[in-house]
């Protein structure tokens, strides 16, 4: 990041301004904490605040720490609590159980809070300060936060703070055209049941990623009705799925070799479904995808590859963290968003659990969640958005999104530092 890029913060207002745009929203009923490495500020990571009662807090701060003591660089830690009402009384934050478990397990993985807030609907507060002089009662209004200079240089640069993630998932994703809708629908039904069928034999599926890879080549430039049913249709197949994924953050050939380390490769079938126009028409062909190492060393590597990638990167066996080619996942969201908002019913389901895959690679847990439960609205029960779901329910945060050279980079773009 060069010298031009930072912006430095001083007063808390300024520190508050910066949260919801690093995390694209105005927090409710959160816990955001940031890590600090002497006067930068490191990741970030936003957690729904734990309801009294049905939460072991103190597993829920160890959760928050860890992931956080993940940045090896940090040293110390801001919390901002963002709670559904004001603090009004001096001898009553309703999160101070929180914040005192939060405290405790940061101070244990060497990041102490360096400075805490509390934000309600209208009002935030220094938590530690009751000195009614600097820190009134109930706390200075949150138009000092929207006002800030810090907010007001992030705007300049281009961001902006929206709805929250569930609003804005059922929004991106709806249908807009219904009619378009049913052709791909009717494009795809004759096709689902041989590509869920046959969907992982060999010549199959280097057609039906050689289709992802042409779509994904041309965008911006919509597939058409029939390029559109065929490769919702191909996602029926959970092995098809998983290879798609993988091939969106790395290539077809890693990922077609990578099924074939796993164990998810079968063999070929007498004839493979392919798009219409697939030859010599609008979507010709053109995309040979092979094994480029059919080494037992070369087979097992890229088994181990595929798992990785299909966890955010989180290698097994001391394995080195390898990033993925986020401009690649960064054009597959838009793709996959076009072909959500075109398709209706279970097709959407895979759709939008890939879309949420997408934003846990991130490290967007809220936005992932989003469509994790988008998806389950369609298919109760989807299986991989479920898991996905439950790990980020348990804190697990993506390997990739921990580690600051394998971050998404839009991540690393105006962060403040701290004077």
């Amino acid at each position: 990041m060069s010298k031009q890029e930072k912006i430095k913060v001083s007063a808390g207002e300024d520190l508050l301004a910066f949260i919801p745009h690093i995390v694209g929203y105005w927090p409710e009923n959160s816990v955001v904490c940031i890590g600090m490495a002497g006067k930068a500020l490191r990741a970030t990571m936003r957690l729904d605040l734990p309801r009294a009662g049905t939460v072991n807090l103190d597993g829920f701060a160890a959760i928050a720490a860890g992931q956080l003591a993940g940045d090896a660089q940090a040293d110390g830690s801001l919390v901002a609590i963002f709670g559904g009402a004001d603090w009004t009384d001096p001898e009553d934050l309703a999160e101070r159980e929180v914040f005192d478990a939060l405290r405790g397990a940061l101070a244990a993985a060497g990041l102490p809070v360096r400075d805490a807030w509390y934000v309600g609907p209208d009002h935030w507060r220094s938590i530690e300060c009751l000195n009614p002089a600097c820190c009134p009662w109930p706390g200075h209004s949150n138009r000092k936060i929207t006002g800030s200079l810090v907010s007001a240089e992030l705007v300049y640069r281009g961001s902006s703070v929206e709805q929250s993630p569930r609003e804005r998932v059922p929004a991106l994703a709806a249908v807009q055209d219904p009619g378009h809708a049913a052709k791909v629908a009717a494009a795809a039904e004759p096709l689902r049941d041989a590509l869920g069928r046959d969907g992982a034999a060999e010549n199959q599926l280097v057609v039906t990623l050689g289709a992802w890879e042409t779509a994904l080549a041309r965008w911006p430039e919509r597939p058409d009705t029939g390029m559109c049913g065929y490769l919702t249709a191909s996602l029926s197949n959970t092995a098809v799925r998983d290879a798609v994924m993988v091939s969106l953050a790395t290539t077809p050939e890693a990922s077609l070799a990578g099924v074939l380390g796993v164990g998810y490769l079968e063999a070929d079938v007498p004839g493979p479904a392919v798009p219409r126009n697939w030859y010599g028409g609008s979507q010709a062909a053109g995309r040979d995808v092979s094994i480029l190492d059919e080494s037992d060393g070369g087979i097992v590597a890229a088994g181990e590859l595929f798992a990785d990638i299909l966890l955010g990167g989180s290698a097994g066996g001391g394995r080195p963290v390898r990033g993925p080619d986020w401009a690649r996942m960064d054009q597959a969201e838009e793709l996959l968003l076009f072909l959500a908002s075109n398709v209706d019913g279970e097709g959407k389901a895979p759709l939008l659990c890939v879309l949420g895959w997408i934003q846990w690679c991130r490290g967007k847990g809220t936005w992932a969640g989003a469509y994790f439960e988008e998806s389950l609205k369609y298919v109760p029960g989807y299986k991989l958005a479920h898991l996905l779901d439950r790990l980020l329910q348990m804190g697990f945060v993506a390997a990739w999104a921990k580690d600051r050279q394998t971050a998404w980079p839009g991540y690393r773009k105006g962060v403040p530092e701290a004077a």
